[in-house]
């Protein structure tokens, strides 16, 4: 069940995205920018809860493989879909109101972890959640409910810096 973890499955809408995205250039076709700014931060977030909560408490990699398919989901990635959205996105085409829409891409995978733990899906890690900090057995609703909310902010305050950035850098004439 390596697969439905938010990694895999970030990873998975980056991959859809760009190929969505060279389609649409080779047929002349406009591409969804606010589409872009979610996926851009579905996946830096990703890197983000990895590397700063993720990986301090297990960095479970023992082979070179592991380490690679690692850096490559959790670093290459991420890193690339930002630098290419800094690098080759025309800026100013965020809709104010685009990084509030972008925060369905976390709630609606907590919403399927939620369903999938109460299903009892056993993912990878053994457990019924995908990871630690939104399980409900282990820590409760309570806690689980605050953490939920404070990634929500995360998300939403990621968002609207992707939004001020791309914003100023549009009205200065970026591309």
């Amino acid at each position: 069940m390596a697969f439905l973890y938010y990694t895999t499955l970030s990873n998975i809408l980056c991959m859809l995205y760009f190929a969505d995205s060279i389609v649409r250039t080779l047929q002349n076709k406009p591409v969804n920018h606010n589409l872009k700014g979610a996926v851009t931060l579905a996946i830096t977030v990703t890197m983000l809860i990895y590397w700063g909560i993720l990986a301090p408490h297990n960095f479970d990699v023992h082979t070179v493989n592991q380490l690679l398919g690692t850096l490559c989901v959790h670093l290459f990635v991420p890193l690339m879909t930002i630098f290419d959205w800094i690098l080759f996105d025309k800026k100013g085409q965020f809709s104010r109101w685009a990084p509030l829409s972008w925060l369905a891409i976390p709630w609606v995978y907590y919403i399927f972890a939620v369903i999938g733990a109460s299903a009892n899906l056993t993912f990878a890690n053994g457990q019924h959640y995908p990871y630690f900090f939104i399980d409900s057995n282990l820590l409760g609703w309570g806690p689980v409910l605050l953490i939920v909310l404070a990634l929500t902010l995360f998300f939403l305050i990621f968002g609207y810096l992707f939004y001020f950035i791309d914003t100023k850098w549009g009205a200065k004439g970026h591309k």
